[in-house]
This record gives structure tokens, C-alpha cells and sequence, in this order.
């Protein structure tokens, strides 16, 4: 079990309460892996509605279709798709870890 310092006076206060420190404090982190959650489901979308796919079909294209990549290339919103690429993934994979925090999180 993970120890937070506290002042004094908190930890005074709030130890006959214990068992409900706990639940507040998993409500708040529910609230802010929900807000965070929030926040990387609306970047994911803004790339997919950029590109039209989702991540995997689009890895998976410019990986594998010159012919698309070229398309990609030709278009002035869509030249930076490398670095776009970069980012949509990272987005992509936090989204991952906050639905695993998530779930934790609702298990309890």
C-alpha cells in the first residue's frame, strides 16, 4: 500500500474517516481518469477524422500501400502524416493505459 504524507492536521482529522478518505479518493481518481479519457477519445477522433481510419488501418497502410502514401503526400493536410503518425499512436496507447486505469479503478 502506497503512504501519502499528510500534515498533521489533516491526518488528525480525517483518520476516524479512514474507510471514507478511501472512497473519496477513488472517486476523485475516477473523475480525473474520466476527464483524461475524455480528452484523449476527442484527439484520437480528431485523427481519425483527418484521415478516415483508425490508427491500426492507417499504420498499417502507410506501411504497406507506396500508392496511398504518395495520395498522402500530395495533399497539403496530409503531408505531415509521419509525424501525425508519431502522435496518433502516442495518443493511441494512452488511451489504452487509461482504459486499463479505468477498469482498475472499477473493479474496486
Amino acid at each position: 500500500m502506497l503512504q501519502v504524507q499528510v500534515s498533521e492536521t489533516y491526518a488528525t482529522i480525517l483518520q476516524p474517516l479512514d474507510k471514507h478518505v478511501n472512497e473519496a479518493l477513488r472517486r476523485y481518481a475516477l473523475e480525473k481518469v474520466q476527464e483524461q479519457l475524455l480528452h484523449l477519445e476527442k484527439q484520437v477522433q480528431q485523427w481519425e477524422d483527418k484521415y478516415g481510419c483508425s490508427y491500426d488501418l492507417f499504420a498499417f497502410r502507410t506501411a504497406t500501400d507506396e500508392a496511398y502514401v504518395q495520395e498522402l503526400n500530395t495533399h497539403p493536410a496530409t503531408q505531415l502524416w509521419e509525424s501525425d503518425l508519431l502522435a496518433w499512436e502516442f495518443d493511441a496507447a494512452q488511451l489504452q493505459e487509461w482504459r486499463r486505469h479505468l477498469q482498475i479503478l472499477s473493479k474496486k
